[in-house]
């Protein structure tokens, strides 16, 4: 049956079914960002320590994504002429994006797969941007365009009586008809717990988007990580079996810190009913020996000797430098994949690092924030020509748009003033292209602007002042003034 057969009842359960897969998915990534994760090694271990205290989870997977986010600042939207569209920046900040999409690179990163959702009736009658989570939207992908040919939207509501109600938003095209090669008007249609309710058909800018074959054909726009065939892969991927190592060394280290790090204690010479609790049971013998006291019951050689008597002794603490070294080459592997500093990992070398070496640890990482950046502007594009669509404008206009980035390699003020400093210095670049490297709005540019140029108008008028400068009468004379006659001695 071809998709366009489906019936919408048969779209909602295809879809519904989808973004509960999606949903595993993501959940077992999420569990490790939050430290959740099943313990694939250290269970063992913790059963054999009768529980006595936690697993020690790294953060490491958290420190991986939030490298790249915290690089990650959409600036504006460029035409192919490089001049921004301040229309799409305002509808951006007007539907709180700047502080919303950091947690739509997270998601999207940890994941593997995020979505815009785009529609009218936004704030002051702008169009409505949002992101949305793997669990909550679905969509199907055209195999010829990889854009969107429909989506479902769910969100579930708790009533008064406490019970919840699931909601669904489905959204398909006008499929074209057997002579007629266009897409017509799309419908969204609503479900409640599974059943459609009503439907309702949308506006023309439904068609405009369907008929373009470099926009989705419903108002969604994924947002994928690494992709590959229209999936997304989490960025945690490759880390997950370093990061389950990691946590068993650090969870072995805690138990050599419970039994070894402290000289453990050695009695010979007594015997099992010498250890009760407060009670007065008995504690069995390898809780005993897993304790902080060892003990041997002291037995005569031959019969009818007289027990020796009981020795107490310690033993040496352990040196516990083979578990840190174990963790710092686990971290140097996940340094190495995803090019993270030294620091920021937690070890460095002997001696201590120069400034170029520090910029060369970063090169990696700036990199895999830069492809970030190409994977997620692509989104960021189509949703704000979905916007652009919505309000009615024709989203050709657009054709060659890219998103700007803040730079990854400066993402501080300190680090964009030095490159904009150098740049001006050598004769690289003027004033105004150092501006746009600080990052500077176009009216706080406007405002440099006038005032450098009253400074220069200023500066003008007193080097003239200066050049005319009567030395022997004493004053400086403006051409365009005139001066008053000099008194006679």
């Amino acid at each position: 049956m071809k998709l366009s057969d489906l019936t919408p009842k048969q779209w909602y359960d295809r879809l519904a079914a989808k973004t509960g897969r999606q949903r595993d998915k993501a959940l077992d990534w999420w569990q490790y960002m939050d430290l959740d994760q099943p313990l694939i090694y250290v269970a063992r271990i913790l059963a054999e320590q009768d529980d006595r205290f936690p697993p020690l989870l790294l953060p490491w997977p958290e420190l991986i994504v939030e490298t790249v986010v915290e690089r990650m600042k959409l600036e504006a939207f460029l035409l192919a002429d490089e001049n921004p569209v301040d229309e799409l920046g305002t509808w951006w900040t007007a539907n709180n994006m700047p502080e919303d999409s950091p947690e739509a690179w997270t998601a999207a990163s940890v994941g593997g797969e995020h979505f815009f959702m785009v529609g009218p009736d936004g704030p002051a009658g702008m169009p409505m941007l949002t992101t949305e989570y793997a669990d909550q939207v679905a969509v199907e992908l055209d195999p010829r365009t990889r854009q969107p040919l429909a989506g479902l939207k769910l969100w579930k509501e708790e009533e008064s009586d406490t019970s919840e109600t699931t909601h669904g938003a489905l959204y398909l095209p006008g499929w074209p008809g057997v002579t007629d090669r266009k897409f017509g008007l799309g419908t969204v249609y609503e479900f409640e717990n599974g059943e459609l309710v009503r439907f309702r058909r949308l506006e023309k800018w439904s068609a405009e988007i369907a008929n373009d074959p470099s926009l989705p054909s419903v108002p969604f726009v994924p947002i994928l990580t690494r992709p590959r065939r229209g999936v997304g892969c989490s960025d945690l991927k490759q880390a997950k079996h370093l990061v389950d190592g990691a946590n068993q060394f650090a969870t072995n280290l805690m138990g050599a810190g419970e039994h070894h790090a402290v000289g453990r204690k050695w009695i010979v010479g007594a015997t099992a009913s010498d250890f009760k609790d407060e009670n007065g049971n008995q504690i069995p013998l390898w809780k005993v020996a897993m304790g902080d006291v060892w003990a041997i019951p002291n037995q005569p050689s031959k019969p009818n000797q007289s027990v020796p008597p009981t020795q107490v002794g310690q033993f040496a603490a352990s040196d516990l430098r083979n578990f840190h070294e174990s963790l710092k080459t686990l971290a140097q592997f996940v340094a190495s994949k995803y090019g993270m500093p030294p620091a920021y990992m937690g070890y460095s070398s002997d001696n201590p690092p120069s400034a170029e070496s520090i910029l060369y640890s970063l090169e990696r990482l700036i990199l895999r924030t830069e492809a970030h950046h190409t994977w997620y502007g692509g989104s960021a594009q189509r949703s704000a020509r979905l916007a652009w669509a919505i309000m009615g404008k024709d989203p050709k206009q657009l054709i060659g748009m890219e998103s700007k980035w803040k730079s990854a390699a400066m993402p501080t003020i300190a680090s964009a003033m030095d490159a904009a400093v150098k740049g001006v210095q050598g004769n690289i670049f003027d004033a105004e292209e150092a501006w746009d490297i600080l990052g500077f709005s176009p009216q706080r540019q406007k405002r440099l602007r006038e005032r450098m140029g009253l400074n220069r108008t200023t500066f003008v008028q007193t080097a003239n002042d200066l050049r005319n400068l009567d030395v022997g009468g004493g004053a400086g004379v403006n051409p365009a003034v005139p001066s008053a006659p000099v008194p006679a001695l």
